[in-house]
């Protein structure tokens, strides 16, 4: 009996007169076969004839993720900038001065030391120390404001700052323009300077007698 059904099934899926199901059957299961040698034929020679192809999508993707990288870190440096801007700190900054010309008068350790505080609208009140040229110990306490006249260079800034100096003393009391009493007087000190981060450069002028050099950081 088995011999019999075995040859009933081969005739029934194999005879070329065989049921409409049958050769349905078959037809799907070529055309699934030939689908999938396609489909690994494709892949093969794709990577063999073109490896490049590859190579320039990793090569892109990587390049993306870069940009990213660094459009992400500037946004970031963007928003503590913009922080840090709408906030109040304070400044510490020392540095010396240099004369453009000499005097033998001039006598002492050309140093210069302070203190700043900085409001969110760019106004700011200082105290400073210094050793003036004539070797006198003397003080400057300020108030002033920072401008930021250059939109292309925006770390670029001018301060100015106006206040009362007390130190000079005797016949040095003359060198400043507006004085009173024995050794008090009053000051205009223009600056330009420069930000980077939360240290800053500035260069004052002292009228026609030199420039101070200073180095602050801001915390």
């Amino acid at each position: 009996m088995l011999p019999v059904l075995d040859v009933f099934t081969w005739a029934v899926q194999d005879h070329p007169h065989g049921s409409a199901a049958s050769q349905c059957m078959r037809s799907e299961q070529k055309k699934s076969w030939a689908n999938d040698r396609c489909s690994l034929k494709v892949t093969h020679n794709g990577c063999q004839q073109h490896p490049e192809h590859l190579y320039f999508r990793a090569m892109l993707q990587f390049a993306i993720f870069l940009i990213l990288l660094v459009v992400g870190n500037e946004v970031l440096a963007q928003q503590a900038r913009d922080v840090r801007d709408s906030e109040s700190y304070w400044y510490v900054q020392g540095g010396a001065y240099a004369h453009f010309d000499h005097n033998d008068d001039y006598s002492g350790a050309p140093l210069f030391g302070g203190i700043e505080y900085h409001r969110a609208d760019d106004w700011f009140g200082g105290f400073s120390v210094f050793n003036n040229s004539y070797g006198q110990f003397s003080q400057y306490l300020y108030l002033g404001k920072k401008f930021y006249p250059l939109d292309t260079y925006p770390n670029v800034r001018v301060k100015l700052s106006v206040g009362v100096v007390h130190g000079y003393r005797g016949e040095h009391h003359d060198t400043l323009p507006v004085r009173w009493g024995e050794s008090w007087g009053a000051a205009i000190l223009p600056a330009i300077g420069y930000q980077k981060g939360r240290v800053g450069y500035d260069v004052v002028i002292l009228k026609e007698s030199g420039l101070l050099f200073l180095v602050g950081y801001e915390f």
